[in-house]
């Protein structure tokens, strides 16, 4: 049988835990599996009041069974955590969760430009990868009336990786490319081209485009208020915190004065976002893709301000990565993806 193809962002390509204990002192309930079970004889490592796991030894920083038994005798979900992956037909895309701060770094502090890679090193074929299962499934859809095909479709996700999360503009700039691009890829019938063609001919002429202003169905997905609606699918008995009383002050202090000189950083996040996208296979057309990039965008403005009303100074690259931090932990850990699609999906 031949291996599976593993695809990566390249700023990952090289990930390796770096012992942060940023997911061993969250306060997750990790379920314990048969095979570590004799290690810790129960079914469930629950946290103490500090939010650390039973096995996470503070002093060196290590988890007990992985430093004393190796990985293999991990539970399944730290030996996934932060990989997230997506499988469908073109093989396995491993993307990361940026509230590790470990991929958050790799990210945020690369230098080369952002691209999709193949074979990364840190991602074996050989090993197992937990996440949206696609194999077998029709591509995603490019509106609710017609489906990619897998090459399209790659071609898409890549244009959204590279042209958002290599550009240095203001990150509002370039997801109003990615929005006007992606209404021109609508337009495709079977009388123009084929699909393949259309695809290629129009991402080719849309690479130098840039749309002044945001198209009117996206607005609600750019203003505040979208991190409030975000929180609200949160299921009950998870926390989304409080914002500060007057967090439209902070951003105008602490925020608004710096925000584009973050920008490289900002779209780089944002093109890792659509890379190994679950919402591609759970929406009905890509106009759901962009909107959920707005929201992201919104969701981390919001937790920037929130990140530097708390440390009482402007937005430097540290309190960026707390805020990417608390975006991913929102929107990938806690928001419950049926909402949040039902959500986004009305743009389509």
């Amino acid at each position: 049988m031949d291996e599976v193809q593993v695809f990566s962002l390249n700023a990952h390509a090289a990930y390796a835990c770096r012992h942060a204990g940023a997911c061993c002192t969250e306060g997750w309930s990790i379920p314990v599996e048969a095979r570590t079970w004799p290690l810790v004889r129960t079914d469930w490592l629950l946290p103490d009041d500090t939010g650390a796991c039973p096995e996470y030894d503070r002093p060196s920083g290590l988890c007990r069974i992985h430093r004393d038994h190796g990985h293999t005798l991990l539970p399944e979900s730290c030996q996934q955590f932060p990989r997230r992956a997506l499988l469908d037909a073109r093989g396995t895309s491993v993307a990361l969760s940026h509230y590790c701060p470990t991929a958050a770094a790799l990210l945020l502090d690369g230098t080369e430009p952002l691209t999709v890679v193949t074979s990364p090193a840190a991602f074996p074929p050989a090993r197992s990868y937990e996440g949206l299962d696609a194999t077998g499934e029709w591509p995603p859809s490019l509106r609710p009336d017609v489906l990619f095909d897998a090459p399209s479709f790659a071609r898409w996700e890549r244009y959204l990786v590279e042209t958002i999360g290599r550009s240095d503009a203001d990150p509002l700039v370039a997801l109003h490319r990615a929005a006007a691009t992606a209404e021109r890829l609508r337009r495709w019938t079977v009388e123009a081209a084929p699909l393949p063609e259309w695809v290629e001919g129009q991402l080719e002429d849309a690479s130098l485009d840039a749309s002044a202003d945001v198209d009117a169905r996206y607005v609600p997905f750019t203003q505040s208020e979208a991190w409030a609606t975000v929180c609200a699918t949160v299921p009950p008995g998870l926390e989304c915190p409080a914002l500060p009383a007057d967090i439209a002050g902070a951003d105008a202090q602490w925020v608004k004065p710096v925000w584009r000189a973050h920008a490289r950083r900002v779209n780089r996040y944002l093109g890792a976002t659509a890379f190994a996208s679950w919402t591609a296979y759970q929406s009905r057309g890509i106009r759901t893709q962009v909107a959920e990039l707005y929201t992201t965008l919104t969701v981390l403005r919001v937790e920037c301000a929130r990140a530097c009303f708390a440390a009482e100074r402007t937005l430097d690259r540290a309190l960026l990565t707390e805020a990417v931090r608390a975006s991913d932990l929102l929107l990938v850990h806690l928001a419950d993806r049926q909402a949040l699609m039902a959500w986004l999906g009305k743009v389509e």
